[in-house]
């Protein structure tokens, strides 16, 4: 699923984290999000998928909400 794609599923569960997240096209804007919402970088999982991709794994809140970035 192209990242547009997620975006749009993500608004119909949660509009105003989507339109946060919809400009992202670089894990430096996740990076740069994550700090203006005080959330610590060590809260991030990184699992290789394979030797050019990347799932990063950021934990929203204390509900388990989880957001995934795919990085290449």
């Amino acid at each position: 699923m192209a990242y547009p794609d997620s975006v749009e599923a993500l608004a119909e569960q949660d509009p105003k984290l989507a339109a946060e997240v919809r400009s992202f096209n670089t894990l430096e804007n996740v990076l740069a999000w994550m700090k203006q919402r005080g959330l610590p970088l060590g809260s991030l999982d990184v699992i290789a998928q394979d030797e050019f991709s990347l799932d990063v794994l950021l934990p929203l809140d204390v509900a388990g909400r989880h957001l995934v970035f795919e990085a290449t």
